[in-house]
């Protein structure tokens, strides 16, 4: 922050938050919450919000993101 890198303090945070999420959901889905069905239409969701991004740490993000 003090170095003036605010912008690369939040995308870290985006995608940090992202990895959170999809935790998150692996996590519901274990515990019964989510079906098999609703996880993978969750996870696509969220692949299409990336891929729709022109950002390019979320584009990143995504490329590290294995499919499957």
């Amino acid at each position: 922050y003090l170095a003036g890198r605010i912008v690369d303090i939040r995308n870290y945070c985006e995608t940090d938050a992202l990895n959170t999420y999809l935790i998150y959901l692996r996590f519901q889905q274990l515990r019964g919450v989510l079906g098999i069905k609703t996880l993978a239409d969750e996870l696509a969701l969220v692949r299409k919000v990336l891929q729709s991004s022109d950002l390019t740490h979320l584009q990143e993000f995504l490329d590290a993101w294995p499919e499957g």
